[in-house]
């Protein structure tokens, strides 16, 4: 059963859910910017914050919508609404300088349409082609992909960062600019799998019919691959390459042989 206290009135705590998803990210943000203002804290470690718990928290509060036509595109509103605020400040049209503290390294606005702005368009894509419960409510459609996708993306790439930058040494690689290490790969890997591992536990307490040991070995495999992706990814491209991998790896483990136990066939075609 979908979560749903207003039986007949569902649009109207889908608008409920809708602020409190807002409300938690931008109270994310808002808290790393104070704090960063204060001194405790650098900006590189603020912005690794946001990467790190943004998407996480936002995929979180999926839950709390009704799973009816309109939940997908009232949750859509949030990662949307980051999108327009990126371009915005990035741009010279708004200041905002919570955003800028907490978000960019140099202080620079336009540094928001780069990495940042991905980002946030990766929480759009994955809204509109992975909501977690279907338009029909029904919880055995349920799927795990933007929870997997957005875990590596979210807590692999970013502790990665700071892993690497905290114990990587001198010894680095790359391609096209990039500077990785290979214990930086490795808190790619581990991040990737702590984070995807724990959404998807969150959501089996609804999504009941997920055997979630038979999801470890494919979550294991697609953070396997994305981590070698990033590791082989140029300079500033890993919020692309990332999410990719991720999302072309779970459609292909069924013609591998390995299931991660849902049916996925864009579901946002149903709607229509």
């Amino acid at each position: 059963m979908v979560f749903s206290p207003l039986p007949g009135l569902e649009w109207a705590w889908d608008i409920v859910a809708l602020i409190i998803s807002l409300i938690s990210v931008m109270l994310l943000v808002q808290i790393n910017a104070k704090i960063e203002a204060s001194g405790k804290l650098s900006t590189i470690v603020t912005r690794k914050v946001i990467h790190i718990f943004a998407a996480p928290i936002y995929v979180v509060t999926w839950i709390l919508f009704t799973g009816t036509w309109l939940s997908r595109w009232l949750a859509l509103i949030v990662p949307l609404f980051f999108v327009l605020q990126f371009i915005a400040i990035g741009t010279g049209k708004v200041k905002n300088e919570d955003f800028v503290r907490s978000m960019s390294r140099s202080g620079d606005p336009k540094e928001l349409l780069g990495g940042t702005l991905y980002y946030a368009v990766i929480m759009v894509v994955m809204t509109i082609i992975a909501f977690y419960v279907p338009a029909t409510a029904d919880l055995s459609l349920a799927t795990p992909m933007a929870l997997i996708v957005l875990g590596c993306l979210a807590g692999g790439d970013g502790l990665a960062d700071v892993i690497g930058r905290k114990y990587g040494g001198d010894k680095k690689f790359g391609i096209g600019g990039a500077e990785r290490t290979v214990i930086g790969s490795i808190g790619m890997f581990i991040g990737s799998f702590l984070f995807s591992i724990i959404l998807v536990l969150i959501f089996s307490l609804e999504a009941t019919s997920w055997v979630i040991m038979d999801m470890v070995v494919p979550i294991l495999i697609v953070c396997i691959v994305v981590t070698i992706v990033e590791a082989l990814s140029p300079k500033g491209f890993d919020n692309w390459t990332v999410p990719i991998a991720a999302i072309v790896m779970i459609l292909l483990l069924p013609y591998l042989g390995v299931y991660l136990g849902f049916t996925w066939a864009f579901p946002a075609f149903s709607l229509f």
